[in-house]
């Protein structure tokens, strides 16, 4: 049986109009490269615009994703500290970037819940904090799993 875990990762993202798919603003256009070079923090995605999906269609959007902590499977809150700790003395650095490009930044938490065991989740000041300062928002993509012996299902 699987168990219940999660994860989080910081991303970089283009705004943009969703009117037919998601398209970024042509300010929102950035090479993730300039990004890496610019905080000095490996990505372990990005995609530019214009670079071509498993599909073979194009992104229309910019992306820069890194720092994805999984600490203490359950434990969000570590797992969001984990996440920011080499971002914490790039603040001015990201400031930078959101003046240069229209981006939005998210910290992203992805549990995934197998029966009744669940992640705790929680925020301390200091990711508060970074949020804050950042313009950082906070995104749950959350996937639930049903048990697989039906007389251990819970609603």
């Amino acid at each position: 049986m699987e168990k219940t875990s999660s994860y989080t990762y910081f991303a970089i993202k283009s705004n943009g109009t969703s009117d037919s798919g998601f398209v970024a603003f042509e300010k929102g256009i950035f090479n993730p490269e300039d990004i890496t070079r610019v905080l000095e923090i490996q990505p372990f995605r990005s995609w530019a615009y214009g670079d071509k999906r498993i599909d073979g269609s194009e992104y229309h959007f910019s992306n820069w994703s890194a720092e994805e902590s999984d600490i203490g499977r359950l434990d969000v809150e570590a797992q969001c500290r984990g996440t920011i700790k080499n971002l914490k003395n790039k603040i001015p650095q990201l400031k930078g970037i959101k003046e240069q490009y229209d981006v939005s930044f998210v910290l992203t938490i992805v549990p995934s819940i197998h029966g009744e065991e669940q992640p705790y989740m929680s925020f301390n000041e200091e990711v508060i904090e970074f949020c804050y300062l950042t313009g950082t928002t906070i995104s749950v993509d959350m996937y639930i799993y049903q048990l697989e012996n039906k007389s251990d299902e819970w609603l």
